[in-house]
């Protein structure tokens, strides 16, 4: 059996993956002796940007009939990730495993055990095996608000600034050394720092336009079905690499013969202005590698020891999710808090939390039932928002997952939806099939069901062996969930009935997808005769 942490995937980067079954023995070996990493030369990172998209009522937008200011489209969200090659993710994961290790034993009798939650493994109390996810700590925040509802209650939740952007480096060497218990870093834990906070790293549309006449593609071997071989192919777009079954943009040869010039590196400043002068210092570590998740809670030790002190002193609630925060508080204590949020973040861990990204919410007993929103920037509570936390929304009396995910669901329907009429509308599809098969797995209940999957095996009885790998279901799944954990505060399915026209709009998209590949085989049929008359 191999390490949790040793994974083998397959995304394309610079050089051939690594495969379990030819490479595991060394790469294990490899990548546990100290003195290779001290001397492992790190491949550039493959840079993407990645967009999220915005609809959002405007501060001044008009109101409707039922008091919800109007969408609108607003500016996309853009978020930089980093993928490091495959044998430097498994270098990555190794280090992240063993310093969560060494993280996990050093705040084990801190008061701020419970309150750090992210990229933790946090198991049930309930005797399951299964450890808590965010479902769970929105749970721990909603259901302290209403413990408290006997007197007035005020939640701030902030979120800082570039988080992982602006990392100030010494911070993050001296909280590293202080989780290992040494005075130095070990030189295979500098090599691997060096790594981040140098930041090399090539942009992913430089990357494909230099090779894109010879990408790496893997295909079948005539008369052997069981292997497969690689070969070079010119890709005309880049969003047809995964149609293409890409591998890999080049080799490490020919990218380190022909490619260099495409290496960047974070500069130490990128201001214009006199003040600066190039001596500001380099910021940050990449988001998107293995180890990132894990140093970003090695680095806000002090900041969570000082505010779980804070908050033990005035009796409230305090949780971090990453870079999100909240604080359940008295109403009276609600300034001390945010002054002391502020002051924390700026001088502990030398980041920002800007005011426009700290939103306060007020909860209150009227006729017996909690109420209260937003504290708008006259100081008043306004119902029309309410908190928001990890994906959830909480009025003081339900719980409910935010429209964005179910938008975000619809739009991946319609898009595999509008995918499959393309495919089976094709002549070379005789059958002319949605592929439902896959549609009823990622967007009904029929695909909500955790189970083992296997795999095509010729030697197998019956065709298929039985791995040791799950599917987790989709995103039904995880609104079961949902509507499960919060059942005790919302006393009913409250989430249940907000994904109930899944069902109903899944077999409309399926009998629309059918009409529209019978009117395209239909002018192709008449095409194709004219053609031939």
């Amino acid at each position: 059996m191999l390490p949790d942490w040793l994974k083998f995937k397959r995304y394309p980067h610079i050089g051939i993956p690594l495969t379990q079954e030819k490479d595991a023995s060394w790469v294990l070996k490899y990548v546990t002796d100290p003195q290779r990493i001290a001397t492992h030369k790190f491949t550039p990172l493959l840079h993407r940007k990645i967009f999220q998209r915005k609809f959002r009522p405007s501060e001044n937008a008009v109101k409707n009939e039922w008091g919800k200011r109007e969408r609108s489209v607003q500016k996309r969200k853009e978020r930089p990730i980093f993928f490091a090659s495959h044998l430097d993710s498994i270098v990555y994961s190794y280090y992240s495993f063993s310093l969560a290790d060494r993280y996990e034993q050093f705040i084990s009798t801190k008061n701020y055990n419970k309150s750090v939650v992210a990229y933790r493994r946090i198991p049930n109390t309930n005797g399951s095996k299964a450890n808590k996810c965010n479902i769970e700590f929105a749970y721990e925040a909603f259901e302290y608000i209403q413990k408290c509802k006997e007197s007035k209650v005020s939640v701030i939740v902030a979120d800082i600034t570039s988080f992982f952007d602006n990392l100030d480096h010494k911070i993050l060497h001296s909280q590293w050394k202080r989780v290992l218990g040494v005075q130095s870093l070990p030189d295979d834990h500098f090599s691997v720092f060096k790594s981040l906070t140098t930041k090399r790293y090539v942009n992913e549309t430089d990357l494909y336009k230099k090779f894109r006449d010879r990408l790496i593609v893997e295909r079948g071997i005539k008369n052997d079905s069981t292997k497969t071989q690689y070969r070079e192919k010119g890709v005309k777009h880049i969003w047809n690499l995964k149609d293409e079954r890409v591998v890999a943009y080049c080799s490490k040869q020919d990218f380190f013969g022909e490619a260099t010039h495409l290496i960047r590196v974070e500069k130490s400043c990128s201001h214009q202005h006199k003040r600066c002068r190039g001596n500001c210092e380099v910021k940050g570590i990449p988001q998107g590698t293995p180890l990132s998740a894990t140093l970003a809670n090695i680095y806000m030790i002090d900041f969570d020891h000082h505010i779980s002190e804070s908050v033990e002193q005035r009796e409230a609630f305090y949780q971090r999710y990453s870079d999100d925060l909240i604080i359940v508080c008295k109403s009276e204590d609600e300034n001390y808090f945010i002054a002391e949020l502020k002051k924390s973040v700026t001088e502990l861990a030398k980041l920002e939390i800007q005011s426009e990204k700290t939103n306060v919410y007020r909860y209150y007993l009227e006729n017996g039932s909690l109420v209260g929103g937003i504290v708008d920037s006259d100081g008043r509570v306004s119902r029309n928002k309410q908190l928001e936390y990890l994906g959830f929304s909480y009025d003081g009396t339900k719980v409910r997952v935010k429209t964005v995910g179910f938008s975000k669901f619809y739009r991946g329907m319609k898009r595999a939806f509008r995918r499959g009429v393309h495919f089976a509308s094709k002549l070379q599809n005789k059958n002319h099939d949605l592929f439902e098969e896959r549609l009823y797995k990622r967007f009904s209940y029929r695909g909500a069901k955790r189970r083992l999957i296997y795999k095509p095996d010729p030697r197998a009885e019956g065709g298929y062996k039985r791995t040791n790998e799950q599917y987790w279901g989709n995103y039904i799944s995880y609104l079961e969930k949902a509507n499960k954990v919060m059942k005790p505060i919302n006393k009913d399915n409250s989430i249940r009935k907000q994904y109930s026209r899944f069902w109903p709009n899944f077999t409309k998209e399926m009998d629309k997808a059918y009409a529209q590949i019978a009117e395209k085989l239909g002018s192709i049929t008449l095409t194709v005769s004219a053609f031939k008359y």
